[in-house]
């Protein structure tokens, strides 16, 4: 499995494909207006889930779930964040936090 870095290298570069074929800019409010689609989107799943069974897709939970990890990806780049280095500091404070 490609590491986290990778991932985001792919569907960067396939955003600013689609963005240059439609001739936009991927900026940073355009790419949260997207993640907070798709966070809408789990939103419904999970309460389908519970509210109308009949209307909750499992498959489609998991898809829509993904789609909100490269989203998120997205906008980390178009932020300007360092994945790996902000992953690892937020994971070293909460370990602190856990063992105190």
């Amino acid at each position: 499995m490609a590491d986290i870095e990778d991932i985001q290298k792919r569907i960067v570069a396939l955003c600013q494909q689609r963005a240059k074929a439609k001739n936009f800019t991927i900026t940073p409010e355009l790419s949260y207006i997207h993640l907070s689609e798709e966070l809408g989107e789990v939103a419904s799943q999970l309460s389908s889930k519970r509210m109308r069974p009949d209307l909750f897709d499992e498959e489609n939970l998991k898809e829509e779930i993904v789609d909100v990890i490269l989203e998120a990806l997205i906008l980390a780049h178009t932020c300007g964040v360092s994945l790996t280095t902000q992953i690892e500091k937020k994971l070293d404070v909460l370990l602190k936090r856990q063992s105190e």
